[in-house]
Order: C-alpha cells, then structure tokens, then sequence
C-alpha cells in the first residue's frame, strides 16, 4: 500500500514537472 501512494506522489511531480517545463517551452517558443 505505501508503495502504491509513493508511486502515485512521484508520478504526480513529474506530471506537474512536466506541464511547467511544456507551458515554459511554449512561452519561449512563442517569444
């Protein structure tokens, strides 16, 4: 069970990671 909930924590950093880095990658491109 722990292992499952760390799972889904640092499955939901990256995913939050990886918006940040898109939406900054855009707002570059863009630029």
């Amino acid at each position: 069970m722990l292992v499952h909930i760390i799972s889904m924590v640092i499955a939901g950093v990256i995913i939050v990671y990886l918006v940040r880095w898109i939406d900054n990658f855009f707002s570059r491109y863009r630029k």
